[in-house]
């Protein structure tokens, strides 16, 4: 289950009762209790959350003792430098330094923690689940992302998959190439992958020097079964991907290949159409890879 909020709060009782009031509503909450835990998710996890609740004061270092009232103001500048536009809201119990935190922070969306302040939280917090991008990718692309939670996929690689998710239709010309680039990452990723959990799919022998896979004929005829010619191209061997399957990984090298490095014989320059259908491609391959 993706992880939805952080909640920075240094307070033990009422994270708790935070987060149990949050899960009543299918809101799940990845606490931290200082400024370090919120440098240890954001930005780097930022793809995984929707949006961040702030205490006023809390401490800014594990093994701090007393809770610090330079933190917000820490805090605050920190997310604008690193993630500026990250929907973030500041929650406290404490209504003099509320006042005066939105004296100098009119623009921050601020709340006390009482029932009914809290009740208006939550339905921001909602709208920001519903409306974050992220989130709205992997609901709608489960078995995608079912590759990076079986950890069959490198997690690190979650969020080149989100830039393409979000790069369908792009028409930009100009994109073209940063698209395709991310597009060869993930094609060979998939393989590294295969040939780390298992060597019958892709051997040894099919890694390269730098550790990318060989996309040469030895490498086809082996995922299609080494089909004999002289019996009507039967496979002699385990057979690893159907016609479709091994047409998209040709359809992705050959293409990455040739407009990445502008060297189409006819001087073509494709359009966004054969960009979807690269993207596409590359998600229905990550689906067929988690079979082994």
């Amino acid at each position: 289950m993706t992880n939805y909020i952080i909640l920075i709060d240094d307070d033990p009782q009422f994270t708790r009762l935070f987060v149990n009031e949050a899960a009543a509503k299918k809101i799940k909450v990845s606490a931290r209790g200082s400024l370090e835990g919120l440098k240890e998710v954001l930005p780097s996890l930022a793809h995984k959350f929707a949006a961040v609740v702030l205490d006023i004061k809390c401490i800014l270092h594990e093994g701090q003792a007393k809770e610090d009232s330079t933190f917000i103001g820490a805090a605050l500048t920190y997310l604008d430098s690193t993630l500026p536009g990250f929907p973030r809201f500041i929650l406290t119990g404490d209504e003099t330094e509320f006042d005066g935190v939105k004296k100098y922070h009119a623009a921050e969306k601020m709340f006390l923690k009482t029932p009914d302040d809290k009740e208006k939280l939550f339905k921001e917090l909602d709208e920001c689940i519903m409306n974050a991008e992220p989130l709205r990718f992997r609901r709608e692309n489960p078995a995608v992302f079912e590759a990076f939670d079986q950890n069959k996929m490198t997690s690190s690689k979650v969020p080149v998959i989100l830039s393409l998710l979000s790069s369908l239709n792009e028409q930009d010309t100009l994109k073209f190439k940063g698209i395709l680039g991310d597009i060869r990452e993930l094609h060979e990723e998939v393989y590294k992958c295969l040939n780390k959990r298992n060597k019958a799919i892709v051997p040894d022998g099919f890694i390269n020097n730098n550790g990318g896979p060989k996309f040469n004929t030895a490498f086809y005829r082996h995922m299609e079964g080494n089909p004999d010619p002289g019996n009507s191209y039967n496979p002699t061997t385990q057979v690893y991907q159907d016609s479709t399957i091994l047409a998209i990984t040709k359809f992705i090298h050959n293409s990455c290949s040739e407009f990445l490095h502008k060297s189409s014989k006819t001087n073509y320059n494709i359009s966004t159409y054969t960009v979807n259908a690269l993207i596409n491609g590359i998600m229905e391959l990550i689906i067929w890879s988690k079979k082994y």
